[in-house]
């Protein structure tokens, strides 16, 4: 049993060193994609913002200096109960491209932000959408580079990583939960050829869309009752024959997305769990990637049991190579998603993390306490 054990850790290690190499180069190639130098395509930037107050204004204010200048920038007030209204409403003084919507009440049947999507994508009025967060803060080119990567890979969607910005290490642990896609799970070159639904990967902080890939989608109305609603969107892309992509975004703009651990661990479980669809051979798919994690967060432990109870080099060996083969995959694509090499070197912390994110956010699924977020509960 103990050979097992170690020769499953050798493999994972061996699988995320190969997987991470591939991403890293094809994200690398999608990084080098020639910026087009300008265009008078009219690219609405659509903003859902609830009690937004303190980061509406310094995102706004990012998106009137893009290379890009023919947008509209459309913010929802989503109900907030701040001052978000009033900040953008003074914006819209200073730049006419600026609009306020009003948020219409809640429909029954709808989750809160998909319905303010919904109610941008119905006001906007450009070709391409770019749904964006309150809280991101947008370098110059961050539309220019969208749209080029969006014509050069005859793309429908395409969504990726920001820089995220985390006020101590251990939510930097938290958020860094994301690197399990480009080490254990997505790969990323072949997503884009066969366009899997499984492997479809997007962000709210950044979707570029074509509009009449939402248009032959029916806006969000598909997907309205769903948690995780970027994933779902991504999804909806493949079934719909619409190419999505997957791209590095942390040179176009930035986000901090939780203040406090405790905010990133319940926003996080949110999105793990919203990304699980239920049936047979999906929770068969999730157990087998949950026992996966398992294994890693705890093979340091394992390597020392053996060594501590006399195991032979042999079988110690295996277990080993797969553990710096996995640690130094996680370096890796910490580094090129711009995380720090401290919160690099605690992977096997994360990956715990993120098992723990999931069963507490199960638990609050199957007890019907549901999630809270913005406010508002989510069930």
């Amino acid at each position: 049993m103990s050979m097992v054990f170690s020769l499953l850790i050798g493999a994972l290690g061996i699988y995320a060193f190969i997987l991470t190499r591939s991403n890293i180069r094809y994200l690398s190639d999608l990084q080098r994609t020639k910026r087009i130098e300008s265009s008078s395509e009219l690219v609405s930037v659509l903003i859902p913002a609830r009690n937004e107050e303190s980061t509406i204004g310094p995102c706004v204010r990012s998106l009137l200096k893009q290379n890009h200048t023919n947008l509209e920038i459309l913010i929802l007030d989503d109900d907030s109960e701040d001052g978000t209204s009033k900040v953008v409403q003074a914006l819209c003084l200073d730049d006419e491209r600026i609009r306020l919507i009003p948020g219409k009440p809640l429909k029954q049947g709808w989750r809160g932000k998909i319905y303010a999507m919904q109610q941008l994508y119905e006001a906007s009025k450009g070709d391409y959408l770019l749904f964006t967060d309150a809280d991101t803060i947008h370098t110059p080119d961050s539309i220019t580079y969208g749209f080029s990567l969006l014509q050069a890979h005859n793309a429908s969607m395409l969504s990726g990583y920001p820089k995220q910005i985390t006020k101590n290490l251990g939510i930097e642990l938290l958020v860094s939960a994301i690197l399990f896609n480009p080490t254990l799970f997505v790969p990323f070159r072949l997503q884009e050829r066969f366009q899997f639904s499984l492997f479809a990967m997007a962000i709210g902080q950044y979707m570029f869309l074509k509009r009449s890939a939402l248009d032959h989608m029916g806006g969000f109305s598909h997907i309205r009752g769903e948690i995780c609603d970027d994933v779902q969107l991504a999804r909806s892309c493949t079934k719909f024959q619409e190419k999505q992509i997957f791209a590095p975004m942390s040179d176009a703009l930035s986000c901090e997305m939780f203040p406090t651990c405790k905010e990133a661990f319940h926003g996080l479980e949110r999105s793990i769990t919203g990304v699980v669809k239920r049936g047979w051979l999906r929770t068969i798919l999730i157990l087998v990637i949950v026992l996966v994690l398992l294994l890693l967060a705890f093979s340091p432990f394992i390597s020392l049991f053996l060594a501590f109870t006399g195991a032979s080099m042999i079988i110690i060996l295996p277990s080993l190579a797969g553990i710096l083969l996995f640690l130094s995959a996680w370096i890796v694509n910490a580094r090129f998603f711009k995380f720090s090499f401290s919160s690099a070197l605690l992977a096997h912390v994360t990956v715990f993390s993120v098992v723990l994110m999931y069963f507490h956010g199960l638990f609050l699924v199957l007890t019907g306490k549901g999630f809270t977020w913005k406010g508002r509960k989510i069930s």
